[in-house]
């Protein structure tokens, strides 16, 4: 096969149900220069199988199969082997929408795009469109919507809501120190470097919602660390952005306090077993910085079950980590 305008990646873990309906939504968008690249990142359930047997179908499918990694390790993969001048990635729980590629890849070469963004419909009728639609000629034209596309809508973190220019993300991998943020750091690192860009207003990603998948109802212990890993990448967006300073402070310290704020509340809501000594240690480290504590305090004076948010509001209200552990674990089993 010669070299194809674009590549297509797909990491796939245990996708066995899903994965028919994903490469059929590619497939449908009829755009032969491509090759589709799916990863089979050592699936427990047949999804491998699975992969080969799409790739006896349609010559533009190769597989790789290596033993399980994680998704980053899987990307990371996809990526080494990827020969396209352009790049997308497609989850394989996901479909796309029709008409993605035959909009967009058109308008990447002909207007020497280093980007292209285009809009997401959650399959809960929830959609996430991009801000500021139209042809951009730098990040700076992003500053007015930062606080959206970075916060609370977080459309630069995704990978599955852009193309990507080959000569734009170069050698940049997936870090294997992260499991969770692996994304945003990739975007951090890559869209500082591009230039021109363009956001579609039309959504063309359909993104399945799980809600066992959903960081809010699991319990996770590594969101400070990711904050601090991807801390120097997101400054160095911020500054390319053309943020001021003091912007730019205020900005990467909201940031860390939703990370507080969001990392305490799955410490003391969400069922796992956790160390006496881990949940103490996170729980100092979400009270000692103050704005997260008072990021903490604002939900927990909102909350509908006022009486029985008072040992949570005392604990953090006084900095009482270790009681609040200790509550937590004595809790923890009564937790659905």
């Amino acid at each position: 096969m010669n070299q194809p305008l674009l590549s297509v990646i797909v990491p796939v873990y245990r996708a066995r149900d899903t994965l028919d309906a994903c490469v059929e939504s590619i497939l449908a968008q009829d755009f032969p220069d491509m090759e589709l690249i799916l990863v089979d990142d050592g699936s427990p359930d047949g999804s491998g199988e699975l992969c080969d047997a799409w790739a006896r179908r349609d010559e533009r499918i190769r597989v790789i199969h290596q033993a399980n990694g994680g998704a980053s390790a899987a990307r990371t993969a996809g990526l080494g082997a990827a020969g396209g001048r352009y790049l997308s990635f497609v989850d394989a729980d996901d479909r796309l929408l029709p008409g993605l590629y035959l909009l967009a890849l058109p308008q990447l070469e002909a207007e020497d795009l280093d980007w292209f963004g285009f809009g997401v419909l959650h399959t809960s009728g929830r959609t996430c469109p991009w801000p500021l639609p139209g042809p951009h000629a730098g990040l700076r034209e992003l500053a007015p919507e930062l606080d959206s596309l970075l916060v609370r809508e977080g459309q630069i973190a995704l990978l599955y809501n852009k193309i990507y220019a080959r000569r734009m993300v170069g050698d940049t991998v997936f870090s294997n120190r992260l499991a969770v943020n692996e994304d945003l750091l990739f975007n951090l690192e890559v869209l500082t470097r591009g230039h021109a860009f363009r956001l579609c207003p039309h959504s063309f990603y359909l993104y399945q919602d799980e809600a066992g998948g959903s960081l809010s109802r699991r319990l996770r212990t590594d969101l400070l660390k990711a904050e601090q890993l991807t801390r120097p990448a997101f400054e160095a967006f911020l500054a390319a952005c053309g943020l001021e300073e003091e912007e730019h402070r205020a900005f990467a310290g909201a940031r860390r306090a939703d990370v507080c704020r969001l990392q305490f509340f799955l410490l003391t809501g969400q069922k796992g077993k956790l160390p006496f000594l881990r949940r103490r240690a996170l729980l100092q480290e979400c009270l000692s910085f103050e704005d997260g504590r008072q990021a903490i305090l604002k939900q927990l004076r909102q909350d509908s079950h006022g009486l029985l948010a008072l040992p949570y509001r005392f604990c953090a209200a006084l900095r009482l980590p270790g009681l609040l552990a200790l509550y937590c674990g004595l809790k923890e089993p009564f937790l659905s």
